[in-house]
């Protein structure tokens, strides 16, 4: 019995072991190159797929590593070019952050005005509700309500006063000490020899 060639190579089973079983009468030849086709062709598929997923990897790294390069890069150029301005405009970004601190500083001062509006209303409607049933006389609400009152409008004089007149223009959250509140500034004394 002659042993028949074939045009291909299967890289799983080497030639003697393929002319052993190809010669054996218990194993059919076609069943086996079945079962090395269906071997090699998993193989090849479990290759294929595991190398696609490392591509992918390998691509997505890639772009992640470009654009940090990029951010990088356009991070540096910013900051080269705000080192080069002249006439004191390097100073954007601190003056952009004094800016923020002074509308923080802001709102905060009339947070507090408003917290204390809040509880004076609040206060004026116990009050009230205490005067409806009798529990204290009209006229003792009447000076709670008085001193309240004053006392609301304090806070506002004594917030619009500050602002206007003793807080720093450039620091929000500061007092402008001038040389007069430091007790240096001398008023100019000039007496003349005539």
């Amino acid at each position: 019995m002659a042993s028949p060639t074939y045009d291909y190579v299967f890289p799983a089973a080497d030639s003697i072991a393929a002319q052993q079983a190809i010669g054996s009468a218990s194993v059919d030849p076609a069943s086996l190159m079945n079962q090395i086709n269906t071997s090699e062709t998993g193989n090849l598929f479990d290759s294929l797929n595991s190398a696609a997923g490392n591509s992918s990897q390998a691509l997505t790294y890639g772009m992640y590593m470009y654009r940090n390069k990029t951010i990088s890069d356009i991070a540096n150029d910013l900051t080269n070019k705000n080192k080069s301005v002249n006439n004191g405009a390097s100073d954007t970004f601190a003056r952009q952050g004094e800016i923020d601190e002074w509308q923080a500083q802001n709102k905060l001062d009339t947070f507090f005005f408003l917290q204390c509006l809040f509880l004076y209303l609040t206060s004026i409607i116990v009050l009230i509700f205490l005067q409806k049933f009798a529990i204290i006389p009209s006229s003792t609400i009447q000076l709670f309500i008085a001193i309240l009152t004053i006392i609301l409008i304090g806070i506002l004089w004594n917030r619009a006063y500050y602002t206007s007149k003793l807080r720093d223009k450039r620091y929000w959250n500061r007092r402008y000490i001038g040389l007069k509140d430091g007790g240096v500034y001398k008023a100019p004394s000039c007496s003349s020899s005539s």
